[in-house]
């Protein structure tokens, strides 16, 4: 980090926390709980997937019109125990965080820098993102779901130095570089690793 940095900015799935290690909710599991195809079903969940990060439909309701394009009605309980199963799976994500990313994140507070979560996530990635412990480390978490922004477009940067009251040059962006992330935070005027 350089002198003039005042901030370090995080992106979240395979940065701060992984989702290997942990039982996952597969799209296969998921299917088989809807009663519908996998293979038609991935063609409806792909249409919907942008409009799930950008906060334009819920994790629910893209359940539930992909199943309806799959021709299967599916009952609002069951769409409601398959994001419930979603949610919980999602959880363990934050039931093993790294404890040298909170000793990270604490040092980083120590040396009077700012912090922030810049993540691409749906609404269920919202919830658990706010429940979870690591959630309190941030001065701010700027999540596509509730910006209408995602990753890599510069906007939702600039966003986050807004909220941070600083410049680009001031902050520092570090992700593993899903979502062409890495590029998006240089095109945005900011230092990325």
């Amino acid at each position: 980090m350089g002198k003039n940095c005042k901030a370090v900015i995080f992106d979240l799935f395979e940065t701060l926390i992984t989702e290997w290690g942990h039982k996952k909710y597969t799209k296969n599991a998921m299917c088989a709980d809807l009663g519908v195809e996998r293979e038609i079903f991935d063609v409806f969940w792909k249409e919907k997937g942008s409009d799930r990060y950008l906060g334009e439909i819920s994790f629910e309701d893209s359940l539930s019109y992909a199943c309806e394009k799959c021709g299967k009605m599916v009952e609002k309980e069951t769409i409601a125990k398959v994001a419930d199963e979603r949610i919980r799976t999602k959880s363990e994500c934050f039931d093993h965080i790294n404890p040298d990313v909170i000793q990270m994140l604490r040092q980083l507070r120590e040396m009077g820098l700012k912090t922030a979560i810049i993540s691409n996530c749906s609404s269920e990635e919202v919830k658990v993102l706010k429940e979870s412990e690591l959630y309190k480390y941030f001065d701010e978490v700027v999540l596509s779901y509730e910006v209408h922004m995602k990753k890599p477009d510069v906007c939702i940067y600039e966003e986050t130095f807004k909220r941070l009251n600083l410049d680009a040059n001031e902050c520092l962006f570090v992700g593993d570089g899903g979502s062409n992330e890495l590029e998006g935070a240089k095109n945005a005027g900011i230092k990325a690793i």
